[in-house]
């Protein structure tokens, strides 16, 4: 145990931490080892367990520990355990793999030790501890080649920069090997459409085409804002045991290092100081899906409470229904929000009435779902230049190709549209007479 409690709160959370994290299951676990003057007060004590850490798995042993020592009964169970020398027997149980009952289908593969995720992983158990890297080590060396990150800045409308946190080449594949061997097999909430296999923006805005009203809400600092205990629980709710998911943690979380943080400008500065979800990451995205399922599964029982339409397409929150669902979403967002974990960014909330335009993921859906006339014209002109001969574009096939791409986005979102642009393209490129 890493951290100090007496031995009677060490021995009763040795057997807790395989029980099925119930207040019930808990409540049964603890009535048959506690003292049996103690055994009234099991009730109490789970339910103290489980407001403590409310999840459906169990969190770690030493964390257990420590609740139970300022939990309800501890003084008294120390100082019966003292004056009379009882002592709950410590369980030494094996680790096992043991998903809730949510992921218990899923496929996953059971991995019970951190030597048996390395060779999952095909690594040595010496390779996992470097990758891993529960220390975070490798962001506080000076060494240019030591961290596991390359770090990017890009400029935000805002004027702040974001901050692109890429895997280097042999981690980026073990997360891409977590990617498709785990998280993969765990289906998101039916509202989310971002990241996900078969399911596109498109998708998205459809959901809300034709609607009396749109509301739009932006989930600040998606990413960063995820910090390492959210994704070891999940790990751990998949049924790994703590050594494994301290593991599965720390391959697909980072340090930022202290050189980065001091940018001036920096987004998100606050959140990146911790361990985090990075973004750039292959395995962030799912996580993040994951990890939103409690705050869609919310939002979207209000959005059906108020016989509205919810998507949520990464950080984009979208609801769609009649006007009188703009001023009850604003009132309830923010709590919501923040009870999940999450913080809304205030300038982004968008309320878009029928008589105004309404747009979701950049698409336009006041009828049905089109390009916005800014980008239909813009698309346009690009098109009438490339009528004129001396034009270098003509010759440029990174460009043309990207264009054509746009071309295609359009025929999707509008098929009749997108052939008259893709017509002027031809005549504009075809060779004179």
């Amino acid at each position: 145990m890493s951290v100090l409690v007496d031995p009677v709160f060490a021995a009763l959370a040795s057997g807790l931490v395989h029980v099925d994290w119930t207040a019930d299951q808990i409540a049964a676990h603890l009535r048959r080892r506690l003292p049996r003057r103690f055994q009234s007060r099991a009730g109490d004590i789970a339910r103290h367990l489980h407001d403590r850490f409310p999840g459906a798995a169990s969190p770690d042993e030493e964390r257990i520990a420590a609740a139970l020592s300022d939990g309800p009964a501890a003084r008294a169970l120390v100082r019966f355990s003292d004056k009379t020398g009882e002592l709950p027997a410590y369980i030494w149980t094996p680790a096992r793999f043991q998903p809730i009952p949510a992921f218990a289908t899923c496929g996953l593969p059971a991995l019970t030790t951190p030597e048996e995720l390395a060779d999952w992983l095909g690594l040595t158990t010496a390779q996992l501890t470097r990758f891993a890297d529960l220390k975070g080590l490798s962001a506080q060396t000076d060494n240019a080649f030591a961290p596991h990150y390359r770090h990017h800045l890009r400029p935000k409308r805002d004027g702040t920069l974001r901050l692109i946190e890429e895997p280097k080449p042999l981690l980026k594949t073990l997360q891409r090997r977590i990617l498709r061997g785990i998280l993969a097999r765990v289906p998101p909430h039916d509202a989310a459409f971002g990241f996900r296999a078969g399911r596109n923006c498109t998708m998205a805005a459809a959901r809300h085409a034709g609607e009396g009203g749109v509301v739009r809400f932006d989930l600040a600092a998606f990413f960063p804002s995820i910090a390492q205990h959210r994704v070891y629980g999940l790990f751990r709710g998949f049924g790994y045991p703590a050594p494994v998911a301290r593991h599965l943690t720390g391959l697909c979380t980072a340090h930022t290092p202290a050189r980065v943080l001091t940018t001036p400008g920096l987004a998100a500065a606050g959140h990146l100081s911790s361990r985090h979800l990075p973004q750039g990451a292959p395995t962030s995205p799912a996580l993040a899906n994951l990890v939103a399922f409690t705050l869609d599964t919310r939002l979207a029982g209000l959005a059906r409470r108020l016989d509205a339409t919810y998507t949520r397409y990464a950080d984009d929150l979208c609801f769609s229904g009649d006007a009188r669902i703009a001023p009850v979403l604003r009132a309830a967002l923010p709590g919501i929000v923040a009870d999940c974990g999450f913080h809304l960014n205030p300038a982004k909330t968008r309320v878009q009435p029928a008589h105004h335009r309404q747009t979701v993921t950049g698409i336009v859906v006041n009828q049905h779902l089109n390009l916005s006339r800014r980008d239909y014209d813009r698309l346009k002109a690009q098109i009438h230049h490339l009528s004129d001969p001396a034009d270098p574009r003509r010759g440029d096939r990174a460009f043309l190709t990207r264009l054509e791409g746009r071309i295609a986005w359009l025929e999707q979102l509008n098929p009749h549209k997108g052939a008259k642009l893709r017509a002027r393209l031809a005549a504009a490129l075809s060779p004179g007479p």
